[in-house]
């Protein structure tokens, strides 16, 4: 999901279920791969986090607490360090991978008048991403679009939605159908501010989703954050550096916008949780 702490919501109400999968422990990879760990083990709802020291290297061991977030390690390592942080060891349970040790941050930098030069390099990472995809064939296991937008699509779906709910499904349902075979890449899924980091000086992506569709659907998420006010006073402006940026069409991109929102939305209240920007965005653009 987007950034700003809203990104972790309703990963157990996907349809998306990989079957035969058991979560690693922490325990476990730091005796495999030899780490010797430097910090507390953080927990999100989806992983485990350890700050440790490898081969002399500052390192990050991420264990997936759940099936979808085991499969963004092995995709982190197709992109091979290539606008992504370096992987060092990866298995569909864990990922270790280079630690970021810059001091910038991008959401501090867009909260500080450089919004535009932000969105830049999330654009630039999001473009180096998606060239590996001219060159090597998808990996194992990424989600086709289709699939990842069932909650909003699907025809139990359809019976709950109504108004801009109901406008954003059918736009979902003809992005999806009409999507170009040359513009189907193999895509990080969950590109915000919290998830390219500075690595001494190198903008690299985290944390990917693993999966794989029209490539303007990784741009829509920088939308959403990193906070509503900033996301509401710089769409359109963003809109336009994003579609200069990235060749697509202003209204292909406003509309991929739209679509991931009311996924975003539809995930966010079929959770309980609590409504986030891309209520907001739905509300006043979609």
């Amino acid at each position: 999901m987007g950034g700003g702490g809203n990104c972790r919501v309703c990963v157990s109400t996907r349809t998306i279920v990989l079957m035969d999968w058991v979560a690693g422990t922490v325990p476990v990879y730091l005796d495999r791969w030899a780490i010797e760990p430097d910090g507390e083990t953080a927990a999100t709802p989806s992983s485990w986090l350890v700050t440790g020291r490898w081969h002399d290297r500052d390192v990050m061991l991420k264990v997936a607490r759940i099936a979808e977030e085991g499969r963004g390690g092995p995709v982190l390592a197709w992109w091979a360090g290539s606008a992504a942080a370096e992987v060092y060891e990866v298995n569909d349970q864990a990922v270790l991978m280079n630690r970021a040790s810059g001091q910038r941050d991008l959401t501090t930098m867009s909260q500080t008048g450089l919004d535009d030069e932000v969105t830049h390099i999330l654009c630039e990472t999001i473009s180096s991403l998606h060239s590996a995809s001219a060159t090597s064939a998808a990996p194992a296991g990424v989600v086709p679009l289709s699939q990842w937008f069932q909650d909003l699509i699907g025809a139990d779906a359809a019976r709950y939605q109504a108004g801009s709910m109901a406008r954003a499904a059918a736009m979902a349902r003809e992005l999806l159908e009409s999507s170009d075979i040359e513009a189907q890449v193999v895509l990080h899924g969950d590109v915000h501010h919290r998830n390219v980091l500075d690595f001494d000086g190198r903008w690299l992506a985290i944390d990917p989703k693993g999966l794989f569709g029209h490539r303007a659907f990784d741009y829509a998420n920088i939308f959403c954050n990193p906070t509503t006010d900033l996301a509401l006073s710089r769409f359109h402006r963003r809109l336009a550096i994003v579609s200069e940026h990235s060749g697509l069409d202003v209204d292909v991109v406003r509309s991929w916008v739209i679509a991931w929102c009311a996924l975003s939305v539809t995930w966010t209240d079929k959770s309980g949780g609590q409504p986030w920007t891309a209520h907001v965005i739905l509300n006043e653009f979609g």
